[in-house]
C-alpha cells in the first residue's frame, strides 16, 4: 500500500482537504461525492466500521460538487498512460484522412500525398 503513497497522492489528498474545509465536509464525504458524480459510476461501496464513519460516508448524499471543484480533482487523479495512449490522440489523423467518423472529426495528415503523383 505504501507504494501508493507519492507526491502524486498526497496532492490528490490536499486538495480533497481544502475542498472540504471550504464546504464545511469532510474529506471521505468529498471524495465520495466526487466518485458517485463520474458519468460510468452508478453505485459505490463504502467501507464504515464506526457510526462516524457511516455518518461520513453518507454526507455525500447530500454534496453536489461544482464543475471546478471536479475539473480541479481530475487534473490531479488524471492516470498517466504509455505507449499507445499518445498515438491514439492523433491515429484519426492517419486512419480517417480528415473525414468526421462517429461524429468525432479528424485532421488530415501534413503528409499525407494530395495526388496520386506525389503517392508514387
Amino acid at each position: 500500500m505504501t507504494a501508493y503513497l507519492d507526491e502524486r497522492t498526497y496532492g490528490i489528498l490536499d486538495e480533497l482537504a481544502r475542498i472540504a474545509k471550504q464546504r464545511n465536509s469532510t474529506s471521505a464525504a468529498l471524495a465520495l461525492a466526487w466518485v458517485q458524480s463520474r458519468p460510468a459510476v452508478t453505485s459505490t461501496i463504502i467501507g464504515a466500521r464506526r457510526i462516524d464513519q457511516l455518518d461520513q460516508n453518507l454526507a455525500a448524499l447530500d454534496l453536489t460538487l461544482a464543475s471546478e471543484e471536479v475539473a480541479a480533482l481530475d487534473k490531479l487523479s488524471a492516470p498517466t498512460l504509455n505507449f499507445p495512449a499518445n498515438f491514439l490522440k492523433s491515429a484519426a489523423a492517419f486512419m480517417h484522412a480528415g473525414a468526421t467518423v462517429n461524429g468525432e472529426g479528424s485532421a488530415v495528415w501534413p503528409l499525407l500525398p494530395k495526388n496520386d503523383a506525389e503517392r508514387y
